[in-house]
């Protein structure tokens, strides 16, 4: 039998991930790089979703919160990137002799592909002086629900009665080393 993964895009590629201070991701560059030893220990097959923020916005985008992707033509988007994968997971779901889905794999914080955990907060207009910048930083704040594309994916999974559970990093590390 075949064991399966499905990723958010910047496990695999985290050149696509916002421009930050890499040191800020030590702890989920280990959980990247445990996943990806155990991946490979345990020959699982591996599938890359694509990430809905550097298809729609680049490379030389800011930060987001969920906030500013909650809305109908972010989640139209995120429907039309991820319709193709639910196409995917119904045929290896439909043989179950064959082939297992353990689970798609969220990175906790973010604005879209977070599950357990995203930013939120009212960021929009002009940040022309330095008070309006610290009023939108000031603003965020990390709330335990899933990012606007991981909400897209649940929906889907559930429309189509798919049984294919979201899991953070850490969680899947925990599911495939049981194996």
């Amino acid at each position: 039998m075949k064991r399966i993964i499905f990723v958010s895009h910047c496990i695999l590629n985290t050149a696509s991930k916002v421009e930050q201070d890499e040191a800020g991701l030590e702890d989920e560059y280990r959980e990247r790089r445990n996943l990806m030893g155990l991946v490979l220990e345990k020959d699982i097959q591996i599938v890359q979703l694509p990430c809905p923020e550097f298809q729609i916005y680049g490379s030389r985008r800011w930060g987001h919160v969920k906030d500013q992707f909650d809305n109908p033509f972010y989640k139209e988007r995120c429907n039309e990137m991820l319709e193709p994968f639910f196409l995917e997971m119904e045929e290896y779901c439909s043989r179950p002799d064959r082939f297992q889905i353990l689970g798609v794999v969220s990175v906790e914080g973010s604005p879209s592909c977070g599950h357990g955990l995203t930013c939120r907060g009212d960021w929009r207009g002009e940040v022309e002086t330095e008070s309006r910048f610290r009023e939108i930083r000031d603003d965020l704040k990390m709330k335990e629900e899933p990012g606007v594309f991981m909400e897209i994916l649940e929906e889907g999974l559930t429309a189509r009665a798919l049984k294919v559970p979201v899991l953070s990093l850490e969680d899947m590390c925990k599911v495939i080393s049981s194996l």
